[in-house]
């Protein structure tokens, strides 16, 4: 499971403690018989996570991370994963234990000392408010198709850099757009989650950083690609343009596809920019 996924089970974790007062979650996985505790920067500092081993005097709440009746992905094979579309992944996870209607966002609990790297990193690249956050390289671990058009993020960043101070966040050695402020490689998830909290607005791809962005009410605008359908991780305040002209998604394909290239290639930045300028109120 990636950070996202463990993002929206943050959702999920805070939901069963408004309703069980005093508790605490304990995530896991089972693998037969065998009991896996799950820690996770995800959880780090965030009060409904017990990240050690229960004793027998801990009252706690046993969260399976890795139950079926939780995984929005109902069949997965090497080359395509079958999706159940219906419902928000956090309100599939929730219907196992029974909550209708969760709130959809995610939790991140920055410690004093994150909170401090991340003023001082924004000090030292002179960045101040307003600013937005970019991130025009995706993961592309689990399928080849999100979306991945580096030309079409940096003419998005040719049309607002002169209204708005663009920041570029992602992992060392990404590409790096021109005219922006480059952070890439300066930051953890959970930090590079901290900068996009203090920006107007996170811009990119379905991915990490956009469930993080709702732990800090953070608007994005999202590009989300014939893969996977929007509405299993759209969230309220986002602007979300599904590249997906052809109708052909969700595909659900891990393995390279033509159709998902096709429209991804096909959209229009143009149509990017008039979200982001919606977002910006510009």
């Amino acid at each position: 499971m990636g950070l996202g996924g463990y993002l929206t089970w943050t959702a999920a974790a805070r939901e069963i403690c408004a309703r069980i007062q005093g508790i605490k979650v304990f995530p896991f996985e089972q693998h037969g018989q065998l009991i896996k505790p799950i820690k996770s920067e995800i959880f780090h500092n965030n009060p409904n996570f017990l990240q050690s081993f229960p004793d027998a005097a801990t009252f706690c709440f046993p969260l399976q991370l890795n139950h079926p009746d939780t995984n929005y992905c109902k069949k997965d094979t090497p080359e395509r994963a079958y999706h159940r579309y219906d419902r928000h992944i956090i309100e599939q996870i929730c219907e196992k234990f029974g909550i209708d209607n969760p709130e959809l966002r995610c939790d991140i609990f920055l410690t004093e000392n994150e909170e401090v790297f991340i003023e001082e990193l924004l000090e030292s690249y002179k960045i101040d408010v307003p600013f937005v956050t970019i991130d025009p390289s995706c993961n592309k671990e689990y399928t080849k198709n999100k979306f991945d058009q580096f030309e079409t993020w940096q003419k998005v960043v040719n049309s607002i850099r002169d209204k708005v101070k663009v920041v570029q966040l992602g992992s060392a050695g990404a590409p790096v757009l021109d005219g922006v402020v480059n952070l890439t490689g300066t930051t953890t998830f959970r930090q590079a989650a901290g900068v996009v909290g203090k920006s107007k607005c996170f811009i990119g791809s379905e991915g990490g950083l956009v469930h993080a962005a709702t732990a800090f009410d953070t608007p994005c605008v999202i590009v989300v690609s014939g893969f996977i359908h929007p509405r299993l991780t759209s969230y309220n305040g986002h602007e979300v343009i599904w590249a997906n002209d052809s109708g052909h998604g969700p595909c659900g394909m891990k393995v390279h596809c033509e159709q998902c290239t096709a429209d991804s290639k096909s959209l229009y930045y143009e149509e990017i920019v008039v979200r982001i300028n919606k977002v910006l109120e510009i």
